[in-house]
Protein backbone atom coordinates (compact mmCIF):
# COMPACT_ATOMS: atom_id res chain seq x y z
CA UNK A 1 0.00 0.00 0.00
CA UNK A 2 0.99 3.46 -0.60
CA UNK A 3 2.30 5.57 2.16
CA UNK A 4 -1.21 7.79 2.92
CA UNK A 5 -0.48 11.16 1.38
CA UNK A 6 -2.35 14.66 2.59
CA UNK A 7 -3.98 15.11 -0.29
CA UNK A 8 -6.83 17.15 1.31
CA UNK A 9 -4.23 20.68 1.41
CA UNK A 10 -4.59 20.09 -2.88
CA UNK A 11 -7.59 21.18 -4.84
CA UNK A 12 -10.19 17.54 -5.17
CA UNK A 13 -8.91 16.10 -8.86
CA UNK A 14 -11.63 13.29 -9.17
CA UNK A 15 -12.09 10.48 -11.22
CA UNK A 16 -15.63 8.93 -12.20
CA UNK A 17 -16.15 5.63 -13.45
CA UNK A 18 -19.45 4.39 -14.50
CA UNK A 19 -19.78 0.15 -15.33
CA UNK A 20 -22.55 -1.22 -17.96
CA UNK A 21 -22.24 -4.91 -15.94
CA UNK A 22 -23.17 -6.11 -19.44
CA UNK A 23 -27.30 -4.88 -19.98
CA UNK A 24 -27.08 -5.03 -15.80
CA UNK A 25 -26.79 -1.43 -15.49
CA UNK A 26 -26.80 -0.70 -18.91
CA UNK A 27 -30.39 -2.03 -19.52
CA UNK A 28 -32.00 0.80 -17.56
CA UNK A 29 -29.70 3.65 -16.85
CA UNK A 30 -28.76 5.73 -19.24
CA UNK A 31 -24.72 5.49 -18.77
CA UNK A 32 -24.13 7.86 -21.51
CA UNK A 33 -26.11 10.74 -20.58
CA UNK A 34 -24.77 10.04 -16.60
CA UNK A 35 -21.24 10.05 -17.25
CA UNK A 36 -22.03 13.42 -19.76
CA UNK A 37 -24.04 14.69 -16.29
CA UNK A 38 -21.45 13.75 -13.65
CA UNK A 39 -18.75 14.95 -16.07
CA UNK A 40 -20.09 18.35 -15.31
CA UNK A 41 -19.91 18.40 -11.51
CA UNK A 42 -17.61 20.79 -9.76
CA UNK A 43 -13.97 18.64 -9.13
CA UNK A 44 -14.69 16.13 -11.75
CA UNK A 45 -11.84 15.32 -13.58
CA UNK A 46 -12.67 12.92 -16.01
CA UNK A 47 -15.87 10.74 -15.99
CA UNK A 48 -15.88 7.25 -18.12
CA UNK A 49 -17.97 4.73 -19.17
CA UNK A 50 -16.89 1.14 -19.59
CA UNK A 51 -19.08 -2.46 -19.83
CA UNK A 52 -16.93 -3.65 -17.15
CA UNK A 53 -14.84 -1.73 -14.63
CA UNK A 54 -14.08 -4.96 -12.80
CA UNK A 55 -12.42 -6.34 -15.53
CA UNK A 56 -9.02 -5.73 -16.31
CA UNK A 57 -9.07 -3.08 -19.02
CA UNK A 58 -11.47 -1.56 -16.44
CA UNK A 59 -9.27 -1.20 -13.56
CA UNK A 60 -6.50 -0.35 -16.50
CA UNK A 61 -8.41 2.65 -16.68
CA UNK A 62 -8.00 3.96 -13.35
CA UNK A 63 -4.13 3.14 -12.72
CA UNK A 64 -3.64 5.43 -16.07
CA UNK A 65 -5.74 8.05 -14.95
CA UNK A 66 -4.25 8.63 -11.85
CA UNK A 67 -1.00 8.63 -13.08
CA UNK A 68 -1.68 10.30 -16.45
CA UNK A 69 -4.54 12.99 -14.83
CA UNK A 70 -2.67 13.12 -11.02
CA UNK A 71 -6.30 12.06 -9.72
CA UNK A 72 -6.37 12.43 -6.02
CA UNK A 73 -10.07 11.00 -5.94
CA UNK A 74 -11.69 7.74 -7.71
CA UNK A 75 -15.14 7.13 -7.07
CA UNK A 76 -16.86 3.85 -9.32
CA UNK A 77 -20.50 3.54 -9.92
CA UNK A 78 -21.35 -0.13 -10.36
CA UNK A 79 -22.85 -3.02 -8.23
CA UNK A 80 -22.74 -3.47 -4.54
CA UNK A 81 -19.37 -3.04 -2.71
CA UNK A 82 -19.61 -6.27 -1.14
CA UNK A 83 -18.34 -7.71 -4.51
CA UNK A 84 -15.85 -5.39 -5.48
CA UNK A 85 -14.76 -2.97 -3.15
CA UNK A 86 -11.83 -4.60 -2.61
CA UNK A 87 -11.24 -4.79 -6.35
CA UNK A 88 -10.79 -0.75 -7.13
CA UNK A 89 -9.58 -0.34 -3.56
CA UNK A 90 -6.60 -2.79 -4.70
CA UNK A 91 -6.67 -0.67 -8.15
CA UNK A 92 -6.29 2.21 -6.95
CA UNK A 93 -3.45 1.88 -4.44
CA UNK A 94 -2.00 0.16 -7.40
CA UNK A 95 -2.10 3.60 -9.26
CA UNK A 96 -0.24 5.02 -6.64
CA UNK A 97 -3.43 6.65 -4.56
CA UNK A 98 -3.91 5.69 -1.15
CA UNK A 99 -6.81 3.61 -1.25
CA UNK A 100 -9.24 5.08 1.33
CA UNK A 101 -9.11 7.77 -1.47
CA UNK A 102 -11.73 5.58 -3.27
CA UNK A 103 -15.63 5.42 -3.08
CA UNK A 104 -17.98 2.94 -4.92
CA UNK A 105 -21.60 3.76 -5.67
CA UNK A 106 -24.22 1.11 -5.94
CA UNK A 107 -26.31 1.92 -9.46
CA UNK A 108 -27.15 -2.11 -9.69
CA UNK A 109 -28.41 -3.27 -6.59
CA UNK A 110 -29.66 0.30 -5.63
CA UNK A 111 -31.02 1.46 -8.68
CA UNK A 112 -31.13 -0.60 -11.73
CA UNK A 113 -32.59 -4.05 -10.62
CA UNK A 114 -35.35 -2.16 -8.71
CA UNK A 115 -36.44 0.42 -11.01
CA UNK A 116 -37.95 -0.42 -13.93
CA UNK A 117 -38.60 3.32 -15.55
CA UNK A 118 -35.18 4.03 -17.20
CA UNK A 119 -35.83 8.27 -17.17
CA UNK A 120 -36.46 8.10 -13.24
CA UNK A 121 -33.28 5.57 -12.92
CA UNK A 122 -31.07 7.75 -14.65
CA UNK A 123 -31.66 10.96 -12.29
CA UNK A 124 -31.37 8.16 -9.25
CA UNK A 125 -28.11 7.34 -10.44
CA UNK A 126 -27.35 11.01 -11.36
CA UNK A 127 -28.19 12.22 -7.74
CA UNK A 128 -26.47 8.85 -6.16
CA UNK A 129 -23.23 10.29 -7.90
CA UNK A 130 -23.51 13.55 -7.31
CA UNK A 131 -23.44 13.01 -3.50
CA UNK A 132 -20.39 10.33 -3.73
CA UNK A 133 -18.63 13.15 -5.56
CA UNK A 134 -19.00 15.45 -2.52
CA UNK A 135 -18.37 12.76 -0.23
CA UNK A 136 -15.38 11.45 -1.69
CA UNK A 137 -14.05 15.15 -1.43
CA UNK A 138 -13.87 14.88 2.24
CA UNK A 139 -11.79 11.47 2.46
CA UNK A 140 -8.59 10.97 4.32
CA UNK A 141 -5.92 8.75 3.79
CA UNK A 142 -5.91 5.16 6.12
CA UNK A 143 -3.24 2.42 6.86
CA UNK A 144 -4.47 -1.02 7.56
CA UNK A 145 -3.52 -1.64 10.66
CA UNK A 146 -3.17 -5.71 12.05
CA UNK A 147 -4.56 -6.68 16.00
CA UNK A 148 -4.71 -9.43 17.72
CA UNK A 149 -8.65 -10.49 18.49
CA UNK A 150 -10.33 -12.80 21.12
CA UNK A 151 -12.03 -15.56 19.04
CA UNK A 152 -14.76 -16.18 21.76
CA UNK A 153 -18.35 -16.19 20.67
CA UNK A 154 -20.92 -14.62 22.91
CA UNK A 155 -24.36 -15.66 21.65
CA UNK A 156 -27.49 -13.88 22.96
CA UNK A 157 -31.09 -15.83 23.59
CA UNK A 158 -31.21 -19.53 24.44
CA UNK A 159 -34.06 -19.82 21.96
CA UNK A 160 -33.83 -22.82 19.01
CA UNK A 161 -32.08 -19.91 17.27
CA UNK A 162 -29.70 -19.11 19.67
CA UNK A 163 -28.97 -22.86 20.36
CA UNK A 164 -28.41 -23.80 16.74
CA UNK A 165 -26.16 -20.70 16.40
CA UNK A 166 -24.06 -21.51 19.38
CA UNK A 167 -23.48 -25.31 18.71
CA UNK A 168 -22.98 -24.67 14.92
CA UNK A 169 -20.20 -22.31 16.58
CA UNK A 170 -18.93 -24.95 18.95
CA UNK A 171 -18.96 -27.31 16.15
CA UNK A 172 -16.41 -25.38 14.30
CA UNK A 173 -13.86 -25.18 17.00
CA UNK A 174 -15.22 -21.71 18.70
CA UNK A 175 -15.41 -21.19 22.66
CA UNK A 176 -18.64 -19.93 22.51
CA UNK A 177 -20.82 -18.58 25.50
CA UNK A 178 -24.52 -19.15 25.47
CA UNK A 179 -26.06 -16.30 27.60
CA UNK A 180 -30.30 -16.98 28.29
CA UNK A 181 -32.09 -14.90 30.59
CA UNK A 182 -34.60 -17.37 32.08
CA UNK A 183 -33.75 -20.51 34.45
CA UNK A 184 -34.28 -22.20 31.00
CA UNK A 185 -33.46 -22.59 27.87
CA UNK A 186 -36.16 -22.94 24.98
CA UNK A 187 -37.56 -19.60 24.07
CA UNK A 188 -40.99 -19.01 22.97
CA UNK A 189 -40.41 -22.57 21.10
CA UNK A 190 -40.70 -24.45 24.35
CA UNK A 191 -44.04 -23.02 24.92
CA UNK A 192 -45.20 -24.55 21.28
CA UNK A 193 -47.42 -27.59 20.65
CA UNK A 194 -46.53 -27.74 17.07
CA UNK A 195 -44.53 -25.83 14.30
CA UNK A 196 -45.51 -24.22 11.39
CA UNK A 197 -45.39 -25.35 8.37
CA UNK A 198 -45.31 -29.13 9.10
CA UNK A 199 -47.26 -29.10 12.34
CA UNK A 200 -44.07 -30.99 13.75
CA UNK A 201 -44.18 -31.79 17.46
CA UNK A 202 -42.03 -28.44 19.03
CA UNK A 203 -40.88 -30.52 21.92
CA UNK A 204 -39.14 -33.37 19.60
CA UNK A 205 -37.41 -30.71 17.46
CA UNK A 206 -36.35 -28.48 20.20
CA UNK A 207 -35.54 -30.87 23.38
CA UNK A 208 -32.62 -32.39 21.50
CA UNK A 209 -31.19 -29.36 20.80
CA UNK A 210 -31.26 -28.36 24.53
CA UNK A 211 -29.70 -31.41 25.59
CA UNK A 212 -27.23 -31.28 22.78
CA UNK A 213 -25.87 -28.09 24.44
CA UNK A 214 -23.99 -30.20 26.98
CA UNK A 215 -22.20 -32.07 24.23
CA UNK A 216 -20.02 -29.48 23.58
CA UNK A 217 -16.77 -29.14 26.02
CA UNK A 218 -16.33 -26.04 24.43
CA UNK A 219 -19.88 -24.17 24.98
CA UNK A 220 -20.56 -22.72 28.13
CA UNK A 221 -24.09 -21.80 28.73
CA UNK A 222 -25.01 -18.87 31.44
CA UNK A 223 -28.70 -19.39 31.71
CA UNK A 224 -30.78 -17.27 34.43
CA UNK A 225 -27.92 -14.39 33.64
CA UNK A 226 -28.45 -10.76 31.41
CA UNK A 227 -26.05 -8.35 29.48
CA UNK A 228 -25.40 -5.65 31.67
CA UNK A 229 -22.33 -4.01 29.50
CA UNK A 230 -20.45 -3.92 26.14
CA UNK A 231 -17.32 -2.33 25.34
CA UNK A 232 -14.77 -2.63 23.19
CA UNK A 233 -14.56 -3.34 19.04
CA UNK A 234 -15.08 -5.76 16.89
CA UNK A 235 -12.33 -8.91 17.84
CA UNK A 236 -11.97 -7.55 21.27
CA UNK A 237 -15.41 -7.26 22.86
CA UNK A 238 -15.48 -6.54 26.64
CA UNK A 239 -19.12 -8.27 27.53
CA UNK A 240 -20.48 -7.56 31.61
CA UNK A 241 -22.56 -10.58 32.29
CA UNK A 242 -24.96 -10.68 35.41
CA UNK A 243 -25.58 -14.34 36.52
CA UNK A 244 -28.51 -14.04 38.93
CA UNK A 245 -28.75 -16.13 41.78
CA UNK A 246 -30.20 -19.46 42.20
CA UNK A 247 -30.20 -20.10 45.98
CA UNK A 248 -28.93 -23.75 45.26
CA UNK A 249 -26.04 -25.41 44.80
CA UNK A 250 -25.92 -26.39 41.13
CA UNK A 251 -23.09 -28.84 41.23
CA UNK A 252 -25.33 -30.30 43.78
CA UNK A 253 -28.67 -30.30 42.65
CA UNK A 254 -30.74 -33.11 41.17
CA UNK A 255 -34.19 -30.83 40.28
CA UNK A 256 -35.53 -33.34 42.93
CA UNK A 257 -37.90 -30.31 43.66
CA UNK A 258 -38.07 -30.85 47.41
CA UNK A 259 -36.18 -27.43 48.40
CA UNK A 260 -39.05 -25.96 46.36
CA UNK A 261 -41.70 -26.86 49.57
CA UNK A 262 -39.13 -24.97 52.07
CA UNK A 263 -37.97 -22.26 49.85
CA UNK A 264 -38.00 -19.09 52.84
CA UNK A 265 -36.69 -16.76 50.57
CA UNK A 266 -39.24 -15.37 47.84
CA UNK A 267 -43.25 -14.90 48.88
CA UNK A 268 -45.54 -13.55 45.72
CA UNK A 269 -48.30 -11.90 47.28
CA UNK A 270 -51.72 -12.74 45.39
CA UNK A 271 -55.65 -11.18 45.59
CA UNK A 272 -57.85 -13.61 44.82
CA UNK A 273 -62.06 -12.95 45.85
CA UNK A 274 -60.74 -9.70 48.08
CA UNK A 275 -58.87 -12.17 50.50
CA UNK A 276 -54.87 -12.50 50.29
CA UNK A 277 -53.39 -15.49 49.68
CA UNK A 278 -49.17 -16.25 49.90
CA UNK A 279 -47.79 -18.62 47.50
CA UNK A 280 -43.93 -19.07 46.77
CA UNK A 281 -42.59 -18.69 43.37
CA UNK A 282 -39.66 -21.05 43.19
CA UNK A 283 -36.08 -19.65 41.09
Amino acid sequence: MPEPEDAATEAPKIGVYICHCGTNIAGVVDVKGLAEYVSKLPSVTVARDYKFMCSDPGQNLIKKDIAELKLNRVVVASCSPWLHERTFRNATAEGGLNPYYFHMVNIREHDAWVHPWRESATEKAKDLLMAAVERVKYHKPLTTQRVPINPNVLVVGGGIAGIAAAQTLAEAGKHVYLVEREPSLGGHMAKLDKTFPTLDCAACILTPKMVGVKWFPNLELLTYSEIEGVEGYIGNFKVKVKKKPRYVDEEKCTSCGICYENCPVIYAPQVEGGKRNESRESR
